[in-house]
């Protein structure tokens, strides 16, 4: 399906990026496929130029790995891959909230906990989407405090790499009561004033994995 495209090389390449974003999302580029540049720019009908810049951010991001002689891979999360996004959103959440942290108001807290509730009464499919919306905002509440725009973009970055992407549906019924009451627990250290805490929870609980 061929897209419409502007001229300015800047808009045509952001144009370009959104479109396979999109096509991820929609799981229309799977993960696993392997796709050729010549293949991409025949369906999009686009010369190669902005197609290659659009696939480098998208690979800078971990979506694809461009290889060499071989085209282009949609990127799989392994078990390994989904650890080292938690750990590094882990360090960076965690970051953010000792910055901050003097700045949460109560009405902060109430945000957080009002979200936390609708959270929990959100289903699964067709709503999952809501869901890590939601758990997003819930985040944002204290994370748009920060001034460090470079930290926030990274962060947003990995969020949509783990939860945008791809069916989530199950995923959501076996956290949901998890990652309730965690971040109850957060806003329990929030209430109490203990920075530090807080902050080592996200790193070292909220941001883990339990694969059993």
């Amino acid at each position: 399906m061929k897209i419409s495209l502007q001229s300015n090389f800047y808009l045509l390449r952001t144009q370009v990026y959104e479109h396979l974003r999109e096509e991820l999302k929609k799981n229309k580029l799977r993960p696993g496929m392997l796709l050729t540049i010549s293949q991409l720019s025949t369906q999009m009908g686009i010369n190669r130029t902005p197609l290659r810049e659009a696939l480098l951010q998208l690979q800078a991001e971990g979506f694809v790995t461009l290889l060499p002689q071989r085209g282009i891979r949609i990127n799989e999360l392994s078990r390994e891959n989904l650890e080292n996004i938690y750990e590094i959103m882990g360090a960076l959440d965690s970051k953010a909230m000792l910055s901050v942290f003097d700045r949460v108001t109560p009405a902060h807290v109430a945000r957080m906990k009002q979200i936390n509730e609708q959270m929990y009464q959100t289903v699964a499919e067709p709503e999952e989407n809501r869901y890590f919306d939601l758990n997003t905002d819930f985040h944002n509440v204290y994370l748009d405090l920060s001034e460090n725009t470079m930290l926030l973009n990274q962060l947003n970055i990995l969020r949509q790499r783990l939860f945008k992407f791809g069916s989530r549906g199950e995923w959501i019924e076996k956290v949901r009561p998890l990652n309730y009451t965690e971040h109850l627990k957060l806003i329990e250290l929030i209430e109490r004033k203990d920075a530090r805490a807080a902050a080592d929870f996200i790193r070292d609980v909220h941001c883990t994995i339990n694969w059993e």
